[in-house]
């Protein structure tokens, strides 16, 4: 289809050219071209890496500006990653979005994978979490659950967006059992009703605990995404609030240590970034640097540092050590985090526990023109710590690797302690060591081949 569109734009852009020998129709050229030649000023001013756009010939003016943006940026970024990030926005779907981005459907998030015991071809889905009040929880589903079959069909990876919203159906659900012989089989389990998908309002904060082990207080957060309020815009305050209350309560008890799970976090606005880092930084920081925007070397945005923002004190742990838990899926804000609290800690003193990061230590910005039905949200800015480093293309590697992925056993609810990520990082602050003897993995590879936390923030760091 897309072959045949560029060779439509081509044949017209001929025909138009050719009936400009006839008569004037500059006005009409000019506003074909319109969309995508604003996006090109907008690249050329403000994109990062705008000395290095892919060159475009006359015909690409004539395409869609989906196709155009993904035409021009740098593809070889990022260590030859590329520019996945920058992205169309439409405006007459913003309305939607905002609802889309903060619901749920089903209310729970899950990955798809190949049959982790090699004993079938099937398709199946695991349950990460399951959100409150949602249609999920209401009809029992939990942490672990395998799924095999939504509304009677096999799930595969063609239909599995099938369990992210829709009327009212069924999930058949399996488990892992063992035979006479312990070998391991799968047996079905049940088949459960489940509501239609409604708005469910994605709440950051999971998850937060303290537990009391060997007179230590371990403050533990579960921290899904870098968000402002219910609707997710820039400006709204409810969730910051939320998050100084939670530091405050965390204050109170007398936090000895902390655990931040940023397992299934992607990432978000960088303001709230920085409201997390200033109140897990050593109070002595407060005031310095949180991290510095570094555009490009041309266009009219300035380098901007922004600050550990001293009116947390009274939220900030004042700790002296930090552990993180981590996965594929911790991205962008949550990177940056990370990066940008080493100069304060130390890099001994940030204990990263769990899978190697995505790798996205960018940022991205806003354009808007009345004249255009989109907004651009190209990448502008490196986020850079305080030491003016930000070596993460390729993910931020764990000091203790371990993947839940490989477990057999059900996974256990997050904030159980005998929970695998969990369990192991308090293992590690009270024993010094992590110990893998009570759960039982699975030496298969398992292929991921989808995962409803895509449907989330994939992008960069929003900056405004």
């Amino acid at each position: 289809m897309n072959k045949f569109i560029r060779v439509l734009s081509l044949f017209s852009l001929i025909i138009f050219m050719a009936s400009c020998f006839s008569e004037d129709r500059t006005e009409e050229y000019n506003s074909l071209v319109s969309d995508d030649k604003w996006i090109d000023e907008v690249l050329e001013k403000y994109y990062l890496w705008n000395d290095s756009l892919t060159e475009v010939s006359e015909s690409d003016y004539f395409n869609d500006a989906n196709d155009f943006l993904a035409k021009r940026v740098y593809k070889k970024a990022l260590d030859g990653k590329g520019d996945t990030f920058s992205y169309i926005e439409w405006k007459d779907t913003i309305s939607t979005r905002v609802n889309i981005n903060r619901t749920s459907g089903y209310g729970f998030e899950f990955e798809v994978m190949t049959d982790p015991l090699r004993t079938t071809a099937h398709t199946m889905a695991r349950v990460l979490y399951v959100m409150p009040n949602s249609p999920a929880s209401e009809a029992g589903l939990k942490r672990g659950d395998w799924i095999t079959a939504v509304g009677g069909d096999q799930l595969t990876v063609n239909n599995y967006t099938k369990l992210i919203d829709g009327d009212a159906t069924s999930l058949s659900r399996s488990k892992i059992v063992y035979d006479q012989d312990s070998v391991r089989l799968w047996k079905s389990l049940d088949i459960v009703p489940i509501g239609k998908s409604r708005f469910v309002e994605l709440n950051p904060f999971y998850l937060d605990s303290v537990y009391t082990i060997d007179n230590q207080k371990i403050a533990y957060m579960v921290y899904n995404e870098f968000s402002t309020g219910p609707k997710n815009q820039s400006g709204e305050t409810e969730y910051g609030n939320r998050m100084l209350n939670i530091f405050e309560r965390f204050k109170a008890i007398g936090t000895d240590t902390f655990i931040l799970d940023l397992r299934y976090n992607s990432g978000g606005y960088l303001t709230c970034a920085q409201e997390l880092a200033s109140l897990l930084v050593p109070a002595s920081a407060l005031g310095k640097t949180f991290c510095t925007l570094k555009y490009n070397e041309t266009g009219n945005l300035k380098d901007e540092t922004i600050l550990l923002d001293p009116k947390y004190q009274m939220g900030n742990l004042n700790l002296n050590k930090l552990y993180i838990i981590t996965s594929r899926y911790t991205a962008s804000a949550s990177e940056a985090v990370i990066n940008c609290l080493k100069p304060y800690f130390g890099k001994d003193n940030i204990i990263v526990v769990g899978e190697t990061t995505y790798g996205k230590p960018v940022g991205m910005q806003a354009f808007n023109d009345e004249k255009h039905k989109f907004i651009i949200w190209p990448v502008v800015a490196y986020i850079l710590n305080a030491e003016n480093t930000a070596n993460y293309n390729n993910g931020i590697a764990p000091n203790y690797e371990l993947n839940e992925r490989k477990l057999i056993d059900s996974l256990y609810p997050l904030g159980d302690t005998r929970e695998y990520l969990l369990h192991n990082t308090l293992a590690l602050i009270t024993t010094g060591s992590v110990s893998n003897k009570s759960y039982s993995f699975n030496n298969n590879t398992t292929t991921i081949l989808q995962t409803s936390l895509n449907k989330h923030n994939k992008r960069g760091i929003i900056i405004h």
